[in-house]
Parts: C-alpha cells; structure tokens; sequence
C-alpha cells in the first residue's frame, strides 16, 4: 500500500489548530479557593473528622490509614492529590489519622515536599518520612511505621498495607453523603463537564473521525482543569452495535455519541449526549423519547430513604411501559457517584438506601439511545447538575412534576 503523505501532515496541522483554539479559552489556572473560602474548607474538614472519628469507636480501631487517591481527597476536601500514577487510585502517599486527632502524613521523601509545603503542613499533618528503596519487597520500614504509631492498638486501612486492617469497603459508605461545600464544587465540576461535552457536540462535523472527536473532548476538558477517566466516542452503526463504543476510528456521517466520565478533586462527574446532523428517523425519535422517560422515572424515585433493591425491580417495568421491555438487560442502570466512577450500580438483592445529598449517575439505554446526568438527592427532590445552556430538552412529567431530559442535538 503507498504511503499517503498528506493524511498524516493534515492530521498534524489540524490537531495544531485545535489546539491553539482551546488555548484561547479561559482555563482554570488556580487550586480550590477560588471556590471555597478558607473557612468553608476547614469547615468541611472538621465535620469529616467527625465522621472518621465515629468510625474508629464503631469498628474498634484507634486510627485509619487513607491511601487511595479518592479517600485523600475526601478527608482533605479535595486540597491533597497524592495520585502519580495517573491510572491507579492506590497514591504514592498516605495518609494516618489516629482516634486521639493526631494526623501524619507517611511517604517517601519524592513526595514529603510537595504535599507538606502545598496542603497538608497547613492542615496540621505531621511528616513521617522513608527513603524510597526502604519500601519493597525484601525490606518494607512502613510495617514498622505503622507498629509504633499503634503502640498496640489496631490501624485500620482502605488498602492491604503492612500493619493494618483492610476496612476499605466498611469506610467508602463515609462518602456517600456530601457536605455543603462538597455539593458547592461539585456543581462547578458538572457544570463545567456538561459544557465541554456540549461544545464539542456543536463542533464536531461529519468526516471526522472517533479519534479526532476523542481529541477534542480530552482537549476541552483539560482545558478546564478536569480530567476524562472514560471515553466513549462513537459514529452511526457503531452506537447501534456496542453500549461501550471506544473510539475506534469510524468516520462521523449523521450521528454521533460523546460519553464522559471525568473528575476533579477525585470527583467524577458522569454525562452522555448525542448529535444528529439533518431530521432525527422516526425510531430514533422514539427511542430517545423512551429513554427519557425511564431516565425521569429514575430521578423521581431517587429520594432519601428509598431502598434501592426496589429501585432496581421498578425499572424493569419502567421500560416496558415505553414498549421496550427487556432492554435493562443490555446494559447496567448506573447507581451511585460521588468519589468513584459508580460507588455501586444497582443489582437484584442490592442492600441499602437513597441517603440525603447523595449523588447517583443513572444511565438507562434502548438501544441507539441513552440518557445519563449526574444528579444530587435530597428531601427537596434531585438537582441535576449536568445541565448546560441551550441544549434541547424532553419535558417529562411525572405525579405532577417537569422532570426535563437532555434531547439528541439537531445540526
């Protein structure tokens, strides 16, 4: 096959041009207080403390150790970034707080620095340093560490660590509720994704391909200071044919899907919209339509209290009252968000309920169709915080009450 030259030269100078276009944009260039007030974030912290201290007297520990990258942001209210790695929750530091409210901050020295002068020496953490080759696997000083801070009692950990007790799945559940200022920058963060998803659905244009639609929603998240941990991009039959269409480089003819999952201070914000170029068919009119409405029977019975085991039995007859009965078999139905891409998806026998100012991601699909936002729920009724200006919407009502759904774009 003969080299073609010219593709790739226009590849380049295209990407270039998209490039120098997001870099006209404003960015975020700042950290978390041009959000928070310092009073709002010590604020936070304390009543986190709290709960981690309730914790310890519950399950009999006289401290915890936090290591995955979701938890360090969740007790530090999104100030501490001990990710490195970019694909692993497991950070290169941890943090050790003690039932008597003394706090350390443990890690080698590559990371003592930046994190004591940038977040944790302000927040009253105490540096307890090891050399980087004093941790592997014929010599780990960290068991040692831990044993002394203990001084006979049990430490407890949300990951398998020399010294302490694995309590990972028993602490997730501290998320589940948000604080004030939690919700606060976690509207931001929805706001902020939803836009870049939908700039991108007015940019896009037929004869692109998935992995240039990729490129530009990678580009005007980070723009954005948010970072994309899922990525599907898909064109036509592509959509059709796989509920999770990685880009895979199909040519964009008619209609095309951009499904995110992004995060910033380790909270993922999920969101799905779709762009038709010329008059939506008929079934695909229908299926959107039924989707939204099953996506609106969701949000309606996303209250405090509810149990979710019967969430996950209603929807099965949610989508055979739109004439779509055993499509929830195709596809998972979401459940809860907050600090993880789905802190749980909803299954038959699943334990536990709605809590107050819980964050849920559903994302119910006919398929060709989907609908997915992020919402909060509370004794007041959701709020969706995915909404972006001037995106077309299906009004849904329900006892009574608009529920409105994001439509397909028409271009």
């Amino acid at each position: 096959m003969k080299w073609n030259y010219k593709r790739p030269l226009f590849v380049l100078i295209s990407s270039l041009l998209l490039f120098v276009g997001c870099g006209n944009k404003t960015q975020w260039a700042n950290n978390l207080q041009q959000l928070l007030t310092k009073e709002e974030i010590n604020t936070e912290i304390a009543i986190k403390m709290e709960q981690v201290n309730k914790f310890l007297d519950e399950e009999g520990l006289k401290g915890i150790l936090l290591t995955q990258v979701r938890n360090v942001y969740w007790m530090t209210a999104g100030l501490t970034n001990n990710q490195i790695v970019l694909n692993k929750d497991i950070g290169a530091a941890s943090l050790l707080i003690m039932r008597n409210g003394e706090k350390y901050v443990i890690c080698s020295g590559s990371e003592a620095g930046r994190l004591m002068d940038e977040s944790l020496g302000d927040l009253g953490y105490e540096l307890i340093m090891y050399n980087w080759y004093e941790s592997n696997p014929n010599k780990d000083v960290r068991g040692r560490i831990i044993n002394e801070l203990a001084n006979g009692g049990i430490i407890g950990s949300d990951i398998d660590y020399p010294g302490t007790v694995l309590k990972s799945d028993q602490l997730t559940k501290l998320r589940y509720s948000l604080t004030d200022t939690e919700i606060k920058r976690y509207k931001w963060l929805g706001k902020e994704t939803a836009e870049a998803v939908a700039e991108v659905c007015r940019k896009i244009k037929p004869g692109m391909s998935e992995f240039e639609i990729e490129y530009m929603t990678a580009s005007e998240l980070r723009s954005r200071g948010i970072f994309p941990t899922v990525l599907l991009i898909a064109a036509d039959e592509r959509i059709y044919n796989y509920r999770h269409a990685l880009a895979g480089g199909a040519i964009l003819k008619k209609y095309a899907m951009v499904n995110v999952v992004a995060e910033k201070w380790g909270m993922p914000i999920a969101v799905t919209r779709f762009v038709h170029f010329g008059p939506l068919p008929e079934e695909l009119a229908k299926k959107i339509k039924a989707t939204a409405e099953v996506n609106a029977r969701f949000e309606a019975e996303t209250v405090p209290g509810k149990p979710l085991a019967e969430i996950f039995d209603e929807c099965k007859a949610w989508y055979a009252d739109v004439g779509f009965e055993g499509e929830w078999q195709k596809h998972h139905q979401g459940g809860a968000i907050g600090y993880n891409d789905r802190e749980y998806c909803i299954y038959p026998g699943i334990k536990g309920t709605i809590q107050e100012n819980q964050a849920f991601a559903w994302n119910p699909t006919i398929t060709g169709a989907k609908v997915e936002d992020t919402i909060i729920a509370s004794g007041n009724g959701i709020e969706v915080i995915t909404v972006s200006e001037d995106w077309p919407t299906i009004s849904i009502t329900i006892n009574g009450k608009i529920y409105q759904q994001p439509d397909i774009l028409i271009r």
